[in-house]
């Protein structure tokens, strides 16, 4: 059994630049440490479909698991480590979006994931909760939008749209602890083989079921607590961090995000915003 395998998902409806970023970003920072590496290539129909993909790859050693494209990234991530369970002590989880931001990474997070008592590290946490009046007011505003839009479209269709945003909002409530809620977010996470085994994945098929995964009462972060393990983010700098200290790491949505390991969508966001716009999102993780 080897040590880690690092799985980067390809998804064919995201197009080739994503990956093609990601491949740039992997060369050019080496993870020191010795790895293979598996592409999971979801959603492509036929091999033709993935030549240009593969051209990229020409230059390196991979594995490659093809996925339907079903489900979300965690479906695809689940059944490929189940695939490869009995090669691999720890799985290395990156999605599409993966920018690798220095190098060393993947010996950063292989030092603290193989520290006793440590069950989960990760490029980037938050305390957001959907579970807080700041996610609930900027769902109000969607609804808000939404009713005025839908203005004379019909008294039937604005109440089951008001019904909806009132379903949301309840299960916002009861499915995800308040603020501050700890959780991994899962664009880049190392987990072990042994550990993985043990959580349980529950029907995801919907957005609201891949935010419940990530970071509700009975997702990933919570599951990996009730262990009675230690959950850390991971800095450019080496360092650990304990959920405490996450709002002071220089990682996601605060600072420049200059100690940021690997980059993906969503911290791209708030490195593209203004100040203003940064506040707000600093403020959604943060309190």
């Amino acid at each position: 059994m080897k040590d880690v395998c690092v799985i980067h998902l390809v998804r064919a409806q995201n197009g080739i630049e994503p990956f093609q970023r990601f491949l740039d970003s992997y060369k050019e920072n080496p993870s020191d440490i010795n790895h293979d590496l598996l592409i999971i290539f979801k959603g492509f129909e036929s091999s033709s479909d993935k030549e240009p993909y593969l051209k990229l790859l020409t230059f390196f050693q991979y594995l490659s698991f093809d996925f339907p494209d079903i489900g979300f990234d965690i479906n695809a991530y689940f059944n490929a480590a189940n695939h490869y369970e009995a090669d691999y002590q720890y799985f290395c989880f990156l999605n599409s979006f993966s920018i690798i931001q220095c190098s060393n990474w993947l010996n950063l997070l292989y030092k603290h994931i193989s520290m006793p008592n440590v069950g989960l590290v990760g490029a980037s946490g938050s305390w957001q909760s959907h579970n807080s009046w700041g996610s609930i007011m900027k769902n109000r505003k969607m609804r808000i939008d939404s009713f005025s839009i839908l203005g004379g479209q019909g008294l039937c269709k604005r109440i089951n749209q008001k019904v909806g945003a009132a379903w949301r909002q309840f299960q916002m409530l009861l499915f995800f602890p308040p603020f501050p809620n700890y959780h991994i977010r899962t664009n880049a996470f190392v987990i072990s083989n042994e550990l993985l085994k043990n959580i349980v994945l529950p029907r995801i098929k919907t957005k609201m079921h891949a935010y419940k995964f990530e970071s509700g009462e009975k997702g990933l972060t919570r599951q990996i607590i009730t262990m009675g393990k230690q959950v850390l983010v991971i800095g450019c700098d080496g360092v650990g961090y304990e959920m405490k200290f996450w709002n002071i790491s220089k990682t996601y949505w605060q600072a420049s995000q200059e100690n940021l390991l690997i980059a993906d969508n969503q911290t791209l966001l708030y490195q593209n915003s203004n100040i203003k716009q940064r506040g707000f999102l600093s403020f959604l993780a943060w309190g």
